[in-house]
C-alpha cells in the first residue's frame, strides 16, 4: 500500500479542515511528522486505520466513539484517505458522521470506498479494506501501520499468535488439510461399513454354487426336450378328433337353421310386397306435394311483409312532415347566426377591458404603496455608510496602538527551549542517579560474596580447580571400592573343591574379606556429592558475577555518556541563556513576558471582534443596497404593468362592431360575462339543432325510399307464387289419375306411414343371404365327414392323456425356468460379490493412505512446520539489518515453539528471550523484523513499493544507534520501501529530507504545516 492524500476535519484535536499530500513525502523515501507531545501526530495514523476498517485503539464501540473523536467545536467529522494497493489500483475510503440538534447525539458513522476508474471515483459494494489490501485491522497494525505502544507486539506475540497471524498473511490455511481428510477418512470408513455389511449377505454366492446349477439347468432342459416332443404328438392327435366332432355338431346345427328360415319364406315375400309399393308412391308424389307445401309457406310470409312494409311507409311519411315543421321554427335564429358571434366577440372584448381596469386600479394602489417604503430603504443606506466609516477608523487606531509580535514570538521560543533544555537536564540527572545506584547494586554483590571486583575471576577459577580435583581423587576412590566390593562378592560365592571364576584354582588358601567395603562406598558418595553441590554452588556464583561485571560495565560506558550529555546540557543551558536579549524582561520570571502576551491576545481578540463587525457592516450595507435595486426594479415594472393595460384597453375598445361600451359602463364584469355566456350557448344550441334536424330529414327520407322500393317488389313477388302454385296443382291432378287414386289424401295415408324402409330393406336382403350361405355351408361339412370315422370314447381316452402329458410338461417348464432364474441371479449376485471385492480392496487401499495423510496433518503441524519457514526466512532477512545495528552483537532466532530468541554474542552465543532487550534494542530488533515482513508481503502481493508508518522509537536510542538507524532507513529508498516516523523530537527533523509539522493552536485546533526539502 502506498499512500496518497489524507483529509482530516473535525476529528480529536482537527477543528478546520487539513490535507496532507503524501506524494512528495513518498518521493524522498524517509519522511517524518513532527510536534509537541498532544499537537495530534498519532491522529493521523488514527484517521488511516479508522477510514480503512471502522477501528481504532482508542476507543471501542461502546465508548460513544463517534460523540468522543468529534472536535467539540466542529459539527462535523470527514475523513478521506486515498491510496494505491498492491496491484496498483486507486482507491478512497470516507468516514464522515455530524452531531445533532442535541449536543451529545451524533448521526451513524457512515464509511464508504471508491476506485478511480475511467476518470472517476466508482463506489464499491463493501468499505472492508481487508479485501483489498489482504490484511486484517491487527495485522495492518502490526506490518503498515505501526500505532504508539505496538511496534513490539509483533516480536513479543505467542508463538500460537504469531503462527495465525502468518496463517492469514500469507494466506497458509491452504495448508491446513487435517480437517479435509478428516472428512475423507470418515467418508471413506463409512462405505468401507457399508461394503462389510454388503458382502455379509454373499457368504453363500461361489463359483462351485455356479458349476453346480448350470448341471442342473443341462439335465432340466433334457427333460424338457423330450416331454414337449411327446406332448405335441397327442395334441395334434386329440385336435383332429375334436375337429371331426366339432363339425358333426356343426352340421346338425346348420341344417336346424335351413329349416327354421324355410318356415319364414312366405311372411318376407309379403314384407317385399307391401315395401315395393311404398317406395314407388313415395318417389312419384312426395316431391310435388313438398314443393306446393313449401310455396304455400312462403307465400304467408309474402304477405305479411307486404303488411308490415305498408305501415313502415305511412310512419316515415308522418316523421318527415314533423321534423320539417321544427327546422322551419328556428330557421330565421340559424339565418341570422353570424351576427350573434359579432355580439360574442364584442363581449369578450369587454370582459377584458372590464379585467384589465381592475388590474390597473390595483397596479396604482401597489405604487402608491411602495414608493415610501424605498425611500425609508434609503435612509437606512446612508446611516450605514456613516457607521462602516466610523468603524473602520476606530479598527486602524486600535491596529496601529498594537503590540509587536515579532518580539513576542522570538521570547516564546527562547522560554520554550529553556523549559525543554531543563526538562531534559532533570531526566538525564535523573539517569545519571539512576545508574549510580544500579552500578552500586553491582558492586555490593561482590562484597557480599566475600569478593573483589578486579580479582574474583582468579579466586572462583583456582576454587573450582581445586573441586575438580578433589572430585576426581573421590570418582577414582569410588571405582576403587567398587572393584573391592565385587571381589568380595566373588570370594562369598566360593566353594570348596569348586574353581574360582576368577583365576580358575581349586584351592582358596585366604580368601578377601569384605566387610566394611559398603560403608566406606556409601561415604565416599557422600561426599563426593557435597564437593558436585559445591562445585555447582560456585558455576552459578561465576554465572551471577558475570552478569554483575557485565552489567557494571555496560552501565558504567552508560553513565560516562549520560555524563557527557549532561555536561553538554549544562553548556546548552548557559549558551542559551547568553541568547536572552531583551530589556525590561528577566530570563528567570517569564510572568513580564505572560502579561505582555496576555495584552497581545486582548489586543487581537479586540481587533478580530471589530473586523467581524464591519464585516457584518458591509454584509447589511450590500444587502440594503441589494434590496433597494430589488425595489426600484419592482416599482418600474408596475409602471410598464399599467401602460401596457391601458394600451390594451385602447385596442380592446376599437374592437367593438356592434355593442357601444358606453351601454355597459354601469354593469360589473360578472353581469357581462353571464350575458356572453348566455348568448354562446344560443349559438350553439341554434346550430347544433337545425344540423340534427337536417340530419335526420335526410336519413327519413332515405328510409322512406328504401321501403317504397320493397313494397313494390313484395307485389310482384307474391304475383310470381301465385302462378307457380297454379302449376304444381295441375301436376298433381294428372299423377292421381295415373296411379288411380282417388283423392290426394289416400296418397298422404301411404307416404305418411311411419315404415322403417332401409330397415326392412337390409333384413329382406339379409334373409336371401343367410339363406344361399346355409346351403352352402351344409354341402361342404357333409363333404368333409364322408368316410370319417370317429368314436366317442377314443377321443375321451386320448384327450385324458394328453391332460397328464401337459400337466408333465408345465411341471418340465417351471422347473427349468425355476432353475434358469436361480442360475441368471446366482450370476448376478456372483458379479455382483466380485464388484464389491474389488471395491473393498481398492476403499482398504485408501484407507491406509488417509491414515498417513491423517499421522502427516494431525492438529496443525504442517501448518505451524510452514509457518515456521516463513519465521526463519524473515529471520535470516532481519538478521542482516539487526547484525548491523547492533555491530555484530546479536543476531534473532526461532525456537521450537515458533518464538523469537536472541542470540547474544558476547555471552558464548547463549540463547535468551526478547524480552531481556533493552528499549533501544527492542525498538531495533522490531524494526528489522517489519522490515522483513514488509518484504515477504511485498514479495507476495507483487507490490512495487511497499511502505509502512512508525510512531515511536528513537527516543530510546543513542546518538551512534539513531545514526545506524538512519542509515538503514534511507537505504531503503534504494529497495522501493517508504518509511514514515512520527516524532516529539525536533531535532530529527534536520535529519529528514521531507516532513510535515503538525501545531496546535488553541483557536483552529491542529494545523498541519508541510515542510519539504
Amino acid at each position: 500500500m502506498l499512500p496518497l492524500l489524507l483529509s482530516i476535519e473535525g476529528l480529536y484535536s482537527y477543528q478546520d479542515k487539513q490535507v496532507i499530500d503524501f506524494n512528495k513525502l513518498t518521493e524522498a523515501g524517509l519522511f517524518g511528522i513532527f510536534g509537541a507531545v498532544g499537537s495530534g501526530k498519532s491522529s493521523i495514523l488514527e484517521a488511516i486505520s479508522f477510514a480503512l476498517y471502522g477501528e481504532t485503539e482508542r476507543l471501542n464501540k461502546t465508548d460513544r466513539r463517534a460523540y468522543n473523536m468529534m472536535n467539540l467545536k466542529s459539527n462535523q467529522a470527514l475523513i478521506e484517505f486515498e491510496f494505491l494497493n498492491f496491484e496498483q489500483r486507486k482507491f478512497k475510503f470516507v468516514a464522515q458522521w455530524k452531531r445533532r440538534k442535541n449536543f451529545e447525539e451524533t448521526t451513524v458513522i457512515e464509511r464508504t470506498a471508491y476506485e478511480w476508474k475511467n476518470e472517476a471515483w466508482i463506489p464499491l459494494e463493501s468499505a472492508d479494506a481487508g479485501k483489498i489490501t489482504n490484511l486484517s485491522y491487527p495485522n495492518f497494525r502490526r506490518t503498515i501501520i505501526i500505532p504508539q505502544g505496538q511496534f513490539k507486539e509483533f516480536l513479543e506475540l505467542r508463538g500460537k499468535d504469531r503462527s495465525e497471524m502468518m496463517k492469514e498473511i500469507f494466506m497458509l490455511n491452504k495448508f491446513d488439510l487435517g480437517p479435509k481428510v478428516s472428512s475423507l477418512q470418515v467418508g471413506n470408513n463409512r462405505k468401507l461399513e457399508n461394503l462389510r455389511g454388503a458382502l455379509s449377505g454373499f457368504e453363500s454366492i461361489s463359483a462351485e454354487a455356479l458349476t453346480l446349477k448350470k448341471q442342473e439347468l443341462e439335465e432340466a432342459k433334457e427333460n424338457l426336450v423330450s416331454s414337449r416332443e411327446a406332448y405335441q404328438e397327442l395334441l395334434a392327435k386329440v385336435q383332429q378328433m375334436q375337429e371331426f366332432k366339432d363339425k358333426r355338431i356343426e352340421l346338425q346345427q346348420k341344417e336346424a337353421q335351413q329349416q327354421e328360415l324355410f318356415s319364414s319364406k312366405e311372411r318376407i315375400q309379403k314384407q317385399e310386397k307391401e315395401l315395393n309399393k311404398y317406395e314407388q308412391t313415395a318417389n312419384t308424389f312426395r316431391e310435388p306435394l313438398n314443393s306446393l307445401q313449401s310455396l304455400n309457406a312462403e307465400r304467408e310470409v309474402l304477405i305479411r311483409k307486404i303488411e308490415n312494409l305498408r305501415s313502415s311507409k305511412e310512419r316515415q311519411s308522418q316523421e318527415i312532415d314533423h321534423l320539417e315543421k321544427e327546422i322551419r321554427a328556428i330557421e330565421s335564429d340559424y339565418l341570422n347566426l353570424n351576427n350573434f358571434r359579432t355580439q360574442v366577440s364584442d363581449y369578450k372584448a369587454l370582459v377584458q377591458l372590464k379585467e384589465n381596469e381592475r388590474k390597473i386600479t390595483d397596479s396604482e394602489q401597489r405604487l402608491l404603496k411602495g414608493s415610501p417604503f424605498v425611500e425609508r430603504t434609503k435612509l437606512s443606506e446612508q446611516d450605514l455608510v456613516e457607521k462602516l466609516s466610523q468603524a473602520e477608523a476606530s479598527l486602524e487606531q486600535l491596529k496601529a496602538e498594537k503590540v509587536d509580535s515579532t518580539q513576542l514570538f522570538a521570547m516564546e521560543k527562547w522560554y520554550q527551549q529553556r523549559e525543554t533544555l531543563f526538562v531534559q537536564l532533570n531526566q538525564q540527572q535523573s539517569l545519571i542517579d539512576r545508574s549510580t545506584e544500579e552500578i552500586n547494586k553491582e558492586e555490593a554483590i561482590f562484597g557480599q560474596e566475600g569478593y573483589h571486583p578486579d580479582n574474583w575471576e582468579d579466586m572462583i577459577r583456582k576454587e573450582l580447580q581445586l573441586l575438580d580435583v578433589q572430585l576426581q581423587q573421590q570418582r577414582e576412590q569410588e571405582t576403587h571400592l567398587q572393584v573391592q566390593a565385587r571381589l568380595g562378592g566373588f570370594a562369598s560365592e566360593l566353594q570348596k573343591g569348586h574353581p574360582c571364576p576368577l583365576c580358575g584354582a581349586l584351592d582358596h588358601p585366604q580368601p578377601m574379606v569384605a566387610a566394611h567395603i559398603q560403608e566406606e562406598i556409601q561415604k565416599n558418595k557422600e561426599l563426593r556429592e557435597q564437593l558436585e553441590s559445591k562445585r555447582n554452588d560456585f558455576q552459578k556464583l561465576k554465572e551471577r558475577l558475570t552478569l554483575a561485571t557485565h552489567g557494571i560495565r555496560s552501565k558504567g560506558q552508560q553513565l560516562v555518556q549520560i555524563k557527557g550529555e549532561h555536561g553538554n546540557l549544562v553548556s546548552a543551558v548557559e549558551q542559551h541563556k547568553t541568547l536572552f536579549v531583551w530589556e525590561g524582561y528577566s530570563a528567570e520570571d517569564p510572568n513580564a513576558f505572560e502579561a505582555q502576551k496576555q495584552k497581545l491576545k486582548q489586543n487581537e481578540e479586540e481587533i478580530q471582534e471589530r473586523e467581524s463587525n464591519i464585516k457584518q457592516l458591509n454584509s447589511d450595507l450590500n444587502r440594503t443596497r441589494e434590496n433597494i435595486q430589488k425595489y426600484e426594479k419592482e416599482l418600474e415594472t408596475i409602471r410598464n404593468e399599467i401602460a401596457v393595460f391601458k394600451g390594451l384597453n385602447q385596442q380592446h375598445s376599437n374592437e367593438l362592431q356592434l355593442l357601444k361600451l358606453k351601454d355597459y359602463s354601469n354593469q360589473s364584469i360578472e353581469e357581462v360575462k353571464k350575458l356572453k355566456l348566455t348568448l354562446e350557448s344560443h349559438v350553439i344550441h341554434v346550430e347544433s339543432n337545425y344540423l340534427t334536424l337536417n340530419q335526420k330529414i335526410n336519413s327519413n327520407k332515405t328510409k322512406l325510399a328504401e321501403v317504397v322500393g320493397q313494397y313494390q317488389s313484395a307485389i310482384d313477388q307474391l304475383s310470381t307464387y301465385n302462378q307457380q302454385l297454379k302449376v304444381r296443382k295441375e301436376q298433381l291432378s294428372k299423377l292421381l289419375q295415373e296411379f288411380k287414386f282417388n283423392d290426394i289424401i289416400e296418397v298422404q295415408q301411404i307416404i305418411q306411414r311411419p315404415l322403417p324402409v332401409e330397415q326392412m330393406r337390409k333384413d329382406i336382403q339379409q334373409y336371401y343371404v343367410r339363406l344361399e350361405v346355409l346351403a352352402s355351408q351344409i354341402t361342404s361339412l357333409k363333404e368333409f365327414l364322408a368316410n370319417k370315422a370317429y368314436s366317442e370314447e377314443e377321443l375321451e381316452t386320448t384327450n385324458a392323456l394328453f391332460q397328464l402329458k401337459k400337466e408333465e410338461l408345465e411341471l418340465q417348464l417351471a422347473l427349468t425356468g425355476g432353475l434358469e432364474k436361480e442360475l441368471n441371479h446366482l450370476s448376478v449376485e456372483f458379479g455382483k460379490k466380485e464388484k464389491l471385492l474389488e471395491e473393498f480392496e481398492a476403499l482398504s487401499n485408501r484407507a491406509a493412505n488417509l491414515k498417513t495423510l491423517e499421522n502427516l496433518f494431525k492438529g496443525n503441524g504442517f501448518v505451524n512446520y510452514v509457518s515456521s519457514i516463513h519465521l526463519q526466512q524473515m529471520c535470516e532477512m532481519a538478521n542482516h539489518r539487526f547484525h548491523r545495528l547492533t555491530r555484530n552483537q546479536l543476531s534473532l532466532s526461532i525456537n521450537e515453539n515458533n518464538e523469537f530468541e536472541v542470540i547474544d554474542y558476547l555471552n558464548n552465543g547463549y540463547r535468551r528471550s526478547v524480552k531481556t532487550l533493552s528499549g533501544g534494542q527492542s525498538f531495533q530488533a522490531s524494526l528489522c523484523l517489519a522490515l522483513a515482513l514488509a518484504e515477504n508481503i511485498q514479495s507476495l502481493n507483487k507490490s512495487d513499493k511497499n511502505f509502512f508508518f512508525i510512531d515511536e522509537g528513537f527516543g530510546t536510542q543513542d546518538a551512534d544507534s539513531i545514526n545506524t538507524v538512519f542509515d538503514t532507513l534511507q537505504y531503503l529508498h534504494q529497495e522501493n520501501r517508504v518509511v514514515g516516523i512520527i516524532s516529539h523530537v525536533e531535532e530529527l527533523k534536520e535529519r529528514i529530507p521531507s516532513s510535515v509539522t503538525v501545531v496546535k493552536d488553541p483557536e483552529r485546533g491542529s494545523i498541519v504545516k508541510s515542510t519539504v526539502s
